[in-house]
């Protein structure tokens, strides 16, 4: 199996800003998949500072997986408010995971749509988050009448491949219902996972099902994907990107990039596994994205900071009770120690990110057998 071949440089006709690339895709898609890390500060932001932008080229919705369905309609009256509540804002976090995702980027990017939304005329569609969370039994021990996840022996089921399954076509679904049905367009902001089209990854020896895979097996062109970088967890390829960045003669701080038409494109990806159109093969990044974005190496990501005070005593017998249904024991957790566990969650947040290849070091024999000088 031959290698795909890559040149060293990036054509200079193809690079646009980040911003720029996404908002001409997404005026051209009716569904732009945009795939990420999770956590990282500079692509959250990048996307709460792109929505005016996708707006004015007519995209009215922003959908991600951060916020459950069950909470549309209080979304809907947060970003559309006269005022801005922040304490209501936080409250979506906590019903989505407890204190187990509560970060101040990604309810920045709820006040950039409320922000968006004062600014528009009063007769002017409005612009939407769309939430696709699907609430499970681990994360609301509401589900389970009084019985804990591990007394139900749920946890495996829902968190593996089960629970991934079921997600795809809950996301599929209200996809469809908020935004295909309704002949609107949007960007989907989800773990890069989430978001493989024509790509079947494997997992554990066995085919996963992503809602990228069900929605680009209906809608064919109209739905595309778009990665940033590092969101394809695969070193080689991240160090080589990185290595055509550097080379570039423009010297981009950032970009994004159409990997059809560019050297990116042509990079090889050997750390994923998978298929296209059932055959299994050599996989470039072309093969399994239609873009690229590029906001800095990975060695400047930062991890996103955790919104203060989210632990109160009017929610504080909730979040304590979905915590124990994750982590059972005979005492109730504490304040404190919930707010430690959160904390420590912060900073474990990029223990899932990608890092680059560790060089080698120089062998000692080539030392020991070189030969002397005279």
């Amino acid at each position: 199996m031959t290698e795909p071949v890559e040149t060293s440089e990036l054509p200079e006709s193809s690079l646009q800003s980040a911003t720029a690339h996404l908002v001409e895709l997404a005026a051209s898609k009716q569904l732009v998949l945009l795939g990420d890390q999770v956590g990282i500060s500079q692509h959250v932001r990048f996307v709460a500072d792109s929505l005016p932008q996708l707006y004015s080229a007519g995209v009215t919705n922003l959908a991600w997986e951060f916020t459950h369905d069950r909470s549309q309609e209080r979304l809907d009256d947060l970003v559309s408010a006269e005022s801005w509540n922040e304490s209501r804002c936080t409250d979506l976090f906590v019903d989505l995971l407890g204190i187990g995702f509560t970060y101040r980027e990604y309810a920045d990017v709820l006040k950039a749509a409320w922000s968006l939304n004062r600014s528009l005329d009063a007769d002017a569609d409005p612009f939407r988050v769309i939430g696709l969370g699907l609430p499970t039994h681990i994360e609301d021990p509401e589900l389970l009448d009084g019985r804990s996840a591990t007394e139900l022996e749920l946890r495996n089921w829902w968190m593996g491949g089960h629970y991934r399954d079921i997600a795809a076509f809950h996301m599929a679904n209200t996809l469809t219902n908020e935004v295909l049905r309704r002949g609107q367009r949007a960007v989907v902001l989800l773990s890069a996972e989430r978001t493989t089209t024509g790509l079947i990854q494997w997992v554990d020896g066995f085919p996963t099902v992503s809602v990228g895979n069900l929605l680009h097996r209906w809608m064919g062109e109209g739905v595309a994907r778009v990665v940033f970088h590092g969101a394809v967890a695969d070193s080689g390829a991240i160090e080589r990107v990185e290595s055509l960045v550097a080379a570039a003669p423009e010297h981009p701080e950032e970009l994004g990039i159409s990997l059809h038409l560019s050297t990116l494109g042509n990079v090889a990806v050997n750390e994923v596994v998978g298929s296209i159109d059932g055959t299994e093969t050599s996989l470039r990044l072309r093969d399994i994205a239609d873009s690229y974005i590029w906001l800095g190496n990975i060695e400047t990501w930062a991890p996103c900071q955790l919104i203060e005070g989210v632990i109160t005593d009017d929610n504080f017998p909730e979040l304590e009770a979905r915590y124990r249904a994750l982590d059972p024991r005979p005492e109730p957790w504490t304040a404190v120690e919930l707010e430690e566990i959160r904390r420590d969650g912060q900073l474990k947040l990029s223990d899932s990110w990608p890092r680059l290849p560790v060089a080698e070091e120089p062998s000692e024999k080539r030392g020991r057998f070189r030969r002397r000088r005279s």
